[in-house]
């Protein structure tokens, strides 16, 4: 089973592959702020520091909240990750 690893706390989580990261951080309480879960908010922001392959590629919708909300590279949004394999988040402040 995939794991994801939070930068926050540095714990890890065995979550089975299809797993919508917002599902995860809600059914774990996770140390991961949120707003809309729609993507449209960019509160849930986040860098994926390994593993970026192991998730869906950003929507055009994705990438247009994205460009509004934070100038930081391959920044994702929490709410619009499918896990399909390992990976390490860190949210963005």
């Amino acid at each position: 089973m995939p794991k994801i690893t939070l930068a926050a706390n540095g714990k890890s989580y065995e979550v089975p592959a299809g797993t919508k990261f917002l599902d995860f951080c809600q059914d774990n309480r996770a140390p991961h702020e949120y707003g809309c879960t729609v993507g449209s908010c960019g509160t849930c922001r986040l860098v994926l520091e390994a593993g970026s392959e192991n998730v869906d590629p950003a929507t055009d919708e994705e990438l247009e909240t994205l460009e509004m909300c934070t100038d930081v590279a391959g920044a994702r949004l929490g709410c619009q990750l499918v896990v399909r394999g390992d990976i390490r988040v860190k949210q963005i402040d």
